[in-house]
């Protein structure tokens, strides 16, 4: 260490002479000048005694620069230790400020130039403009820190200190990064907060129809319930029904005297709100369709199958006869003659038969047949009615069944029918189980 200074110092007095011999003011006030010039350097970095020869930054500066900078954090505390002891000119011990040793030949300049020193100062930091900042703050707004060389050094090492934290502020990157992560788990646990109940779905409409011939009376009926939410008449056309519930119209059979309008009616009740159509009416009773299977799956195929996707369309509806060729065994036969070409998207069935818990009974499980012989497609039940027995009881039963999940393959059942000595009692008012029907 003390090699590698009096190589400096012998460096610098070369220097000196050879600037000596060049300007004629070197006895007077250059010599100050360039010493606290160089002083001023040193303080920042060693390679700075170039720059009163070359009055430059010399291109080797980096290599110098860079083992100063490094000694400065080590030597700093040593430094402080014995910043108490002025003399450290006088001590040269103090190797850790290699700094204090480079200016102490230029001790004595300072003695004299604390005013001058200060224009000195301003070219300085313009040579290494990297180090500017550090250098001319403390020295500008401290003077008299330059005209003691031993106290100079030490705020040097001080700003020196500095340096090194701004690679230390590459460090806090990380940090910002570690802080993220824990943000990002903290949406998981709000996502797991919102839990809250699905919302309760919306009542189902009710599968409750009004079967009719006038209309008049099923507007008196809506006009005291809101069970029944849809109504047929076995026609094509409404009739006039005011009743702010579904129609749905029905082509009774393919006889002329049905059919000839059927598209124009079938068109103005899609327009009106229709989403489905009934098919013919008890085929398979000579008094009412009266039709073959055949037959039937023909007429179903010209007249039906057109309007496949606007609206659901009904197979024919049947009765609850168990006699051969009629009831199930006629729809069982309607299907294998359409050998898969008509459209049927539900199967419409009537029953008629005793009243009470029984008839209930039997009616129920009739129903369930129906099902099964539709191959598993839904069930309307446009016609049903108890002949004899407790109606009321029936209709207690049959309508509790009926809204069961076990049947809710039935999407419509209505009885029959909404008439005077039916569901209703007198032209405004319904009967005992027009009454239970209603859910009134």
């Amino acid at each position: 260490m003390h090699a590698k200074l009096s190589i400096l110092a012998l460096a610098a007095a070369a220097s000196v002479q050879e600037v000596c011999a060049g300007p004629i003011h070197r006895h007077k006030h250059p010599k100050k000048e360039i010493v606290y010039a160089y002083t001023d350097v040193v303080v920042v970095t060693e390679w700075v005694t170039h720059t009163v020869v070359a009055g430059h930054k010399p291109t080797e500066a980096p290599d110098f620069e860079s083992p100063p900078i490094v000694e400065a954090p080590a030597e700093a505390p040593s430094v402080e230790s014995p910043a108490p002891a002025v003399p450290t000119s006088e001590n040269p011990p103090p190797p850790s400020s290699t700094s204090a040793e480079a200016p102490a030949p230029e001790t004595p300049a300072p003695e004299n130039p604390p005013p001058e020193s200060s224009p000195v100062e301003s070219p300085a930091p313009e040579s290494p403009p990297a180090e500017s900042p550090p250098a001319p703050s403390p020295s500008s707004e401290n003077p008299p820190p330059p005209p003691s060389s031993s106290e100079a050094p030490p705020p040097p090492t001080s700003s020196e200190a500095p340096p090194p934290p701004p690679p230390e502020t590459q460090a806090p990157p990380p940090p910002p990064a570690s802080t993220s992560p824990p943000a990002e788990p903290a949406p998981p646990a709000s996502t797991e907060a919102p839990a809250p109940p699905p919302p309760a779905p919306a009542p189902a409409a009710s599968k409750r129809g009004a079967a009719y011939n006038d209309p008049n009376l099923v507007s008196a009926m809506v006009g005291q319930t809101d069970k029944i939410s849809w109504a047929y008449n076995w026609g094509s056309d409404s009739g006039g029904l005011q009743a702010k519930i579904a129609y749905y119209p029905m082509l009774w059979s393919p006889a002329p005297d049905h059919s000839n309008n059927w598209d124009e009616k079938a068109e103005a009740a899609i327009a009106s709100g229709s989403d489905s159509f009934l098919s013919f009416n008890e085929p398979d009773i000579p008094s009412q369709a009266n039709m073959s299977p055949q037959d039937a799956a023909n007429g179903h195929k010209q007249f039906m199958n057109k309007y496949a996707g606007r609206v659901k369309i009904s197979s024919p509806a049947i009765s609850s006869s168990e006699n051969p060729g009629m009831g199930i065994d006629w729809l069982n036969q309607f299907f294998n003659a359409c050998g898969g070409q008509c459209q049927v998207d539900f199967c419409a069935a009537h029953w008629y038969g005793p009243g009470g818990d029984d008839g209930a009974n039997l009616f129920l499980d009739h129903i369930k047949k129906v099902h099964d012989a539709c191959q598993g497609k839904p069930v309307w039940v446009t016609e049903f009615a108890a002949t004899d027995g407790d109606i009321d009881q029936f209709m207690r039963s049959v309508t509790q069944g009926l809204d069961s999940d076990e049947f809710g393959f039935v999407e419509k059942y209505s009885y029959f029918m909404v008439n005077q000595g039916s569901l209703m009692s007198s032209p405004t008012d319904l009967s005992s189980f027009g009454r239970i029907f209603a859910g009134i």
